[in-house]
């Protein structure tokens, strides 16, 4: 993609010094989108040489109208972008701007005294009041630290001063549609709309980029709520403000700590910095105790110190019954591209998968309700138990462990499949889990009862084993987590190395906050500190330019 923006510039100037260095800049900034960047900061003499070329580039200013731009670049606050990416993001910071600067009529001061909010932490009733006197809100918050429990509180408070109002839940993948349900209490006295994803929220059309609803065909909502907010990207925050009625609130719930979008930008996480917004942060977790090892292990490799860093091996490296280590680094190389060499690795994942194979080392200890038919039984431990990789491909990617773990259980044991494509006209989405049975092969069963045959899916890939990405919006009562431990000799290194740039801060903790009982890390600690230390860096103008 980079030669050809450079060849389509370098021929639109029609050649020489200073197109070559035009069509470098250019070339450079379509590059940098698929690093997740929106822009590109340029210099003072970058920019110089791009005021040459007013065919090329235009250079913006506070007020500019993207209906004037018809440039392929565009110049703002000394970025560089494509025009599609300035447009996208001028049209969120507009929409931003326009929700701070409006007055909600039904604002509160404070809470009834009932009952109803009796179980309202104080941070979490100063995010109530904030999201009701809001017309744009954030609530952001680690895992269990009661993020949905605080939203339905809120909602409620505004459906008994107007019974009438509507609600929207969505989430941007289906799985986090569906836990966003999941934790929805049940105590609400009033209908509870059933989360969607944003592209059926939207109803995207048939060339899955534009959707049926936009700023000409509003969504019909008093208080929209998005969950997992972090997942979304700029294009599609985009064509979400653009859909939203000016009498609509807009909610968007997630952790700024997690992964940021697969896509361009980090939308989420420069939202929560942009001046003006509402933003409220819970602490206090309820699924890990704040002196747990699970809980300052997340802790640890979040604070991004060295300091932290050492305090992140000293847990892994003690004795805890939740949080475990091995190093594979000691290996040798041979035997750490093999997971069946790994010291108790294939232990862990036939005790991990023992309830979803149906293995007779599987004991309820006392369950009661396990549902006797053989795919609901699987349907119900697909989630006990996950390998996560922060890569996809290679010997420590997703794809290889999931292959391998496959071979390593029984042949007649259930498969899980994961869907990665949607499909309108199956009513699947990307992200979807189900199970292949052993007795019915040509069959993926899902939740809710639906069955679907092989050969009429989209995309597939096995789900014994997925990338911290695609786990993102799940939770599972154990966790296995691998990484690749940069093994050998230096000079066999530079494929693994190359892995490390991929291991960041957001990867880990994600990963462990996948957990509901138990971590476990395969890797190195070279690995785990490189994780610690490196933070996603995106290049953006949303929360910088500021000055509305």
């Amino acid at each position: 993609m980079k030669d050809t923006v450079f060849d389509f510039i370098f021929r639109m100037i029609g050649g020489g010094d200073k197109a070559v260095g035009v069509a470098e800049l250019c070339a450079a900034t379509v590059g940098a989108l698929e690093e997740g960047d929106v822009c590109r900061e340029i210099d003072e003499e970058q920019r110089e040489l791009l005021k040459g070329f007013p065919d090329v580039v235009s250079f913006v200013v506070e007020g500019t109208s993207p209906d004037t731009v018809r440039t392929p670049f565009v110049v703002a606050d000394g970025h560089l972008y494509t025009r599609r990416n300035w447009v996208y993001e001028r049209r969120v910071r507009d929409w931003i701007v326009r929700s701070i600067q409006t007055k909600m009529d039904d604002s509160v001061t404070e809470l009834p005294n009932d009952p109803f909010y009796a179980g309202l932490r104080s941070e979490q009733r100063d995010a109530v009041i904030a999201m009701c006197n809001s017309r744009f809100s954030i609530l952001t918050g680690g895992p269990g630290t009661g993020k949905t429990f605080t939203i339905s509180r809120a909602v409620k408070f505004i459906h008994d001063r107007r019974p009438d109002f509507r609600l929207g839940l969505a989430a941007p993948t289906a799985k986090a549609a569906a836990r966003m349900m999941e934790s929805m209490p049940k105590d609400m006295g009033f209908a509870i709309p059933k989360a969607t994803t944003i592209h059926k929220l939207l109803e995207s059309n048939y060339d899955l980029v534009t959707f049926k609803h936009n700023r000409d065909n509003p969504l019909a909502f008093d208080w929209l709520v998005i969950d997992e907010a972090s997942m979304i990207d700029l294009p599609l925050m985009a064509k979400l403000v653009d859909a939203i009625p000016a009498s609509c609130r807009l909610t968007l719930a997630g952790d700024a700590d997690q992964l940021a979008s697969v896509e361009r930008g980090c939308v989420f996480h420069d939202l929560c910095r942009f001046p003006g917004v509402a933003v409220s942060r819970l602490v206090e977790s309820r699924r890990f105790p704040p002196d747990g090892d699970i809980a300052k292990l997340a802790a640890a490799v979040n604070a991004g110190t060295d300091e932290k860093a050492d305090e992140a091996m000293a847990i892994l490296k003690g004795k805890s019954d939740l949080v475990s280590y091995v190093d594979l680094a000691g290996l040798s190389r041979d035997a750490a591209f093999d997971p069946a060499k790994w010291p108790g690795f294939a232990d862990k994942v036939l005790a991990g998968f023992a309830a979803f194979t149906g293995s007779p080392a599987y004991k309820p200890e006392g369950k009661e309700g396990e549902p006797k038919d053989p795919v609901e039984f699987a349907l119900a431990h697909l989630n006990d138990f996950r390998v996560l990789c922060a890569l996809r491909h290679g010997p420590f990617g997703s794809e290889q462990l999931a292959r391998w773990i496959k071979k390593l259980l029984d042949k007649k044991c259930p498969v899980p499949l994961m869907i990665t494509k949607n499909d309108r006209t199956l009513g699947v989405d990307n992200g979807d889990v189900g199970v292949v049975m052993p007795d019915d092969p040509k069959t993926l069963h899902l939740p809710g009862g639906r069955k679907i045959r092989l050969e009429l899916l989209p995309d597939t890939e096995l789900a014994f084993a997925s990338t911290v990405h695609k786990a993102q919006g799940s939770e599972f009562d154990d966790v296995a987590i691998v990484l690749p431990p940069n093994t050998g000799k230096p000079e066999e290194r530079k494929e693994e190395s190359d892995s490390f740039k991929l291991l960041t801060r957001e990867i880990l903790y994600t990963a462990i906050t996948r957990t509901k009982k138990t971590v476990a890390i395969w890797g190195s600690e070279d690995a785990i500190r490189h994780c610690a230390q490196h933070a996603i860096e995106r290049v953006s103008g949303l929360a910088a330019r500021n000055d509305s």
